[in-house]
């Protein structure tokens, strides 16, 4: 199989099997990191993906770009998109089912899994990037203050951002 073509399904299958958001992040590291990407290049789509507008899952395009260039860029925006665009007219058809118990606890299931998915998945990423004291503080003490919403998402990111250009040398 072609490389383009490979890079395409790699995309297409963790859009397909991904909850939303960053779920397809341990799928697209597991397939990507060895071959064509490091953990930095991983780090800067999600980088990317966080500073523009709109939903969370278009760093796979910034990911994309990183692995092949604008082919890939584009590869990665079709391979996020087709996913979604083939389970809409599904969903109708089943929607019975997707209202029913045993469907909400399969959901519920999933989205833990996932969770501590992207856990371990920010663990190796966290590991292989030399990471420095001063980062983990800023993560320990965001999730201390926005746990129980003692402090806006919005401002928490913004303290990140100030901190990071204050001492990320």
């Amino acid at each position: 199989m072609p490389e383009q073509l490979e890079l395409f399904f790699i995309f297409l299958r963790s859009s397909a099997l991904a909850v939303g958001g960053l779920a397809s992040l341990p799928l697209l590291r597991a397939d990507l990191v060895p071959q064509y990407v490091n953990d930095a290049a991983i780090v800067q789509a999600l980088a990317i993906g966080r500073l523009g507008p709109g939903p969370n899952g278009l760093y796979i395009v910034s990911l994309g770009y990183f692995v092949a260039g604008w082919t890939g860029a584009l590869y990665a925006l079709v391979g996020a998109s087709l996913a979604p665009l083939a389970i809409l007219p599904a969903t109708s058809l089943a929607r019975r089912w997707l209202l029913s118990r045993w469907f909400g606890g399969l959901v519920r299931g999933v989205a833990l899994g996932t969770g501590g998915l992207l856990l371990a998945t920010g663990v190796s990423i966290v590991n292989a990037g030399g990471t420095q004291l001063w980062q983990l503080a800023l993560v320990v003490m965001t999730v201390v203050l926005t746990v129980n919403g003692r402090l806006h998402p919005a401002i928490s990111i913004a303290i990140g951002g100030a901190v990071g250009l204050a001492l990320g040398r």
